[in-house]
């Protein structure tokens, strides 16, 4: 009997090896603990797609339960075609990269569900300090509930409330991120005792 509803199901099998992908509910993205393969489900095509995926090593080490958390990073190229404020454009580039040379650096945006405030620090530390660390290829990623797409829309808030939050008072901006090569980082995060978790590579609370 055909399905006249819209709908389709899409089988969450790895594409590699066949085995099933362990996923929650809100999961768009999916990796694969038998052969190390990420996928990404595109919803436009209803179709898992290739997406590299590296659990980050804990820089700081705690005596605490660890879990994995997933950011999409992004080779950033920034670009600011006009700023009306009493600033400068490099600003804006020594605040998040450090160099106001070096325009080309990473860009982080959390993509578990969080709350909003959660996603601006995170993605601002974690853009600002351009983090070092080691990777591998083995553990459970669950939780990554906003796809590519949805990631560049929040590098886009990122970057405004950054330019926003400037004591020059903002007016008008017009810009390019050149967000390019995504992938995804498990980056660890310990659980604090009572409520909240710190980050094991800068160490951001939230």
């Amino acid at each position: 009997m055909p399905d006249n509803s819209g709908l389709r199901l899409v089988a969450l099998k790895c594409k590699k090896c066949g085995s099933l992908l362990n996923a929650d509910a809100r999961d768009v993205v999916f990796y694969c603990g038998n052969c190390d393969s990420g996928f990404e489900l595109i919803n436009e095509k209803d179709e898992l797609v290739p997406v590299d995926i590296d659990f980050a090593i804990p820089n700081k080490k705690m005596n605490s339960q660890v879990v994995y958390y997933p950011f999409w990073v992004f080779d950033a190229n920034v670009k600011i075609d006009s700023r009306d404020a009493a600033g400068t454009i490099t600003g804006f580039l020594t605040n998040i990269f450090g160099k106001e040379d070096k325009k080309v650096g990473k860009f982080y945006v959390p993509a578990f569900e969080t709350q909003l405030e959660n996603i601006r620090k995170l993605g601002l530390e974690f853009t600002k300090n351009q983090p070092e660390f080691d990777v591998i290829k083995k553990g459970i990623l669950k939780g990554c509930s906003y796809s590519r797409k949805d990631a560049e829309k929040i590098a886009d808030f990122i970057f405004l409330s950054i330019e926003a939050g400037k004591s020059d008072m903002l007016r008008n901006i017009t810009y390019s991120l050149g967000l390019s090569s995504p992938k995804v980082i498990a980056v660890p995060f310990y659980r604090l005792d009572g409520s909240g978790m710190v980050d094991g590579i800068i160490g951001v609370n939230i």
